[in-house]
C-alpha cells in the first residue's frame, strides 16, 4: 500500500508537469490523500523528519516550474517534513529535449537527498 511505503521510506521525492502554474491536480490528489485515504494527519507527524524534494517539468523556459516545486514543498512542510531544493527539466514542443544540465541538477538532487536522510536517520538513532 502506498501509506506503507512512504511511512518505511526514509526520504520521498515528488514531480508534477506544470498545470496553470501548480502541481498537476493527480498530485495534488495525492498530497490529500496522505490525509484523507492514508490517515497521515499533520498534527499526528507521521511524516515528521523524512527528507522532501520537489522535481517539476514544464513546456516552457518560464512556466511556472518553479511555483510547482514549491506547492510541493509546502504540501510536505504542512506534514513536519524536511525539505531539499528542487529540480527541474523544459519539456516542451519548442524544447530540444531534457539537456545535461537539467540531467546534472536531477542527479545533484537524489544525491542531496541522500545524504541529508542518511544523516537525519543517523541522528535519529542516537
Amino acid at each position: 500500500m502506498i501509506g506503507d511505503d512512504l511511512l518505511s521510506a526514509d526520504a520521498v521525492v515528488i514531480g508534477s508537469p506544470v498545470y496553470v502554474g501548480n502541481m498537476s491536480g493527480k498530485v495534488k490528489t495525492f498530497f490529500d490523500n496522505w490525509g484523507l485515504k492514508f490517515g497521515f494527519q499533520f498534527r499526528e507527524g507521521k511524516m515528521r523528519n523524512k527528507v522532501g524534494a520537489a522535481f517539476a517539468t514544464g513546456g516552457s523556459i518560464s512556466s511556472g516550474k518553479e511555483v510547482t516545486m514549491l506547492t510541493i514543498l509546502v504540501s510536505m512542510l504542512s506534514h513536519q517534513m524536511i525539505v531539499i531544493r528542487g529540480a527541474s527539466a523544459t519539456t516542451g514542443p519548442d524544447s530540444p529535449g531534457i539537456d545535461a544540465k537539467e540531467i546534472a541538477e536531477a542527479r545533484d538532487l537524489g544525491k542531496r537527498v541522500a545524504e541529508v536522510a542518511a544523516l537525519v536517520k543517523q541522528g535519529s538513532s542516537k
